[in-house]
């Protein structure tokens, strides 16, 4: 099953078709180089393997033109059954159109239908209001599998599996929802089991909508699928709500300076931990919950492959994790081509002590800089970083240059004024990261923005622009609510 493509990667295949198609030969890395006025064929290069990795082309070693497009795929028509819900269950009806998708999609054998998601239950599995899933038609599924559900007969919802003692559980992906839980003797079915997700905004469906083929008295029929607006946009602040690959798939290519991320820790587990001498659950929700290996990996993969289309060629990127992320996170940032400059030990004076006794005390994260590439010419603000005052950090000597231990302090009590977010960064944490690696007129994008302290860092600091995209309205609330306050102080 092919992966979708990033809207760069969608660009330069569409060239290399293009060019293939009019002179029967397949276009050099310097006419691709030169058609989209890059400055050298490196990006080109990491570009052009990406695609053959996607299987959307294939590359020759030694050769000038090294190119080879695969014979195109075949499109296969399928019915679009109507609305399925991703939240509370809504009545099942049949408004039967018909889409197009890549046969690849599709499993071998069995009937495949359709339908359109409508709700947010699924948001932290990446399906959003307003995807395209495919279902596969069975009536039987396996704990974990993500299903078609009729209940009472005629409510249709889209949840997670689970058959237990006495009872079928069926799973939310997003903490506002509770599970619903189905008793013996109610009426419940199986209509499927979810193949894939064709995602509303992601590139590949936009630039290229499907089309059906022309059937007899009727003309050809489109899809087209529409971009997200902003959430929320104010001066220089901006907030998108929705999955944070498909919304990177509509900003312009190489138009962010630099990108913080702190993605999923993967953390929730059902431990405990001690917090203001109370023992509190670990647990964030559905959101931080770990998938597995490859899932988690294929996850940090995708998000950072968005992020480098959108990176300018001298940007840098920051992505902060424990030891439960961050060692994926950085194999994908050099799977990737990234070039890392620097990993930070950010020490937290006041960790919370480890309740087992048997392991050392967690007090610290990890935060791994890195450019687009090795040969990019990032920015450092190095004279401001040794002989800046930095009263915050006791490590930090004056006058001398800055280590990549930094003691900071978790957030502080006016910085969760609103609420907070259960893994919110101190502001002291992202201005030293916005000063260090950006100058005045930057554009910063925070990909999991949570409560946007790096927006709100960024406006504090002055003269930058801001970008936030996160799944959850309730943070995205609280942070319209951070920005607005500092608007009137």
């Amino acid at each position: 099953m092919k992966m979708m493509l990033t809207l760069r990667q969608k660009q330069i295949l569409d060239f290399v078709a293009t060019y293939a198609h009019k002179r029967k030969i397949a276009p050099s890395l310097e006419e691709i180089k030169r058609h989209f006025r890059l400055k050298s064929v490196s990006n080109i290069h990491q570009h052009l393997n990406a695609l053959a990795a996607k299987g959307y082309l294939n590359r020759f070693k030694n050769r000038k033109r090294g190119i080879e497009l695969p014979q195109s795929e075949r499109l296969v028509k399928i019915p679009l059954l109507g609305e399925i819900a991703a939240g509370k269950p809504i009545e099942a009806i049949e408004h039967k159109e018909f889409i197009a998708v890549p046969e690849s999609k599709l499993a071998s054998g069995g009937e495949i239908y359709a339908l359109r998601v409508k709700g947010d239950s699924m948001i932290d599995e990446h399906i959003n209001n307003g995807d395209t899933i495919l279902i596969k038609r069975q009536n039987v599924a396996e704990n974990g599998q993500k299903v078609v559900a009729l209940l009472n007969g005629n409510e249709a919802t889209l949840k997670t599996f689970y058959k237990e003692r006495g009872q079928i559980r069926l799973e939310p992906a997003n903490k506002n929802y509770q599970p619903l839980i189905i008793k013996r003797g109610q009426e419940f079915s199986l209509q499927g089991v979810l193949l894939d997700v064709i995602k509303t905004n992601e590139d590949e469906w936009q630039t290229k909508p499907f089309t059906l083929p022309a059937e007899e008295g009727k003309g050809r029929q489109t899809i087209t699928f529409q971009k997200i607006p902003p959430y929320f946009e104010e001066r220089n602040f901006i907030l998108y709500h929705g999955d944070c690959v498909g919304v990177l798939a509509q900003l312009p290519p190489e138009s962010v300076d630099m990108i913080f991320a702190d993605p999923p820790y993967n953390l929730s587990n059902d431990g405990f931990s001690l917090h203001a001498g109370k023992r509190v659950s670990v647990n964030k929700g559905n959101w931080d919950k770990s998938k597995g290996f490859k899932d988690d990996y294929d996850f940090h993969y995708r998000w950072l492959n968005a992020c480098k289309n959108i990176l300018k060629p001298n940007g840098t990127l920051w992505v902060s994790g424990t030891y439960h992320s961050i060692y994926q996170c950085g194999y994908a940032l050099q799977s990737l081509g990234y070039h890392i400059l620097n990993d930070i030990s950010w020490f937290k004076p006041n960790g919370s002590p480890n309740l087992s006794c048997r392991y050392f005390t967690a007090s610290h994260e990890t935060l791994l800089w890195a450019r687009k590439d090795k040969k990019a010419k990032h920015f450092f603000n190095y004279n401001l970083m040794k002989k800046g005052n930095w009263p915050e950090d006791f490590i930090k000597k004056p006058n001398l240059q800055m280590r990549s231990v930094w003691a900071i302090y978790p957030p502080k009590k006016p910085e969760k004024t609103f609420g907070k977010h259960p893994t919110q960064k101190p502001l002291e944490l992202l201005k030293r990261i916005i000063l260090a690696s950006t100058n005045p007129g930057a554009v910063i994008l925070d990909p999991f923005t949570g409560s946007s302290t790096t927006g709100i860092a960024s406006e504090i600091i002055g003269k930058r622009k801001f970008i936030g995209i996160d799944t959850d309205k309730k943070y995205l609330e609280l942070s319209v609510k951070r920005f607005k306050e500092i608007m009137t102080t």
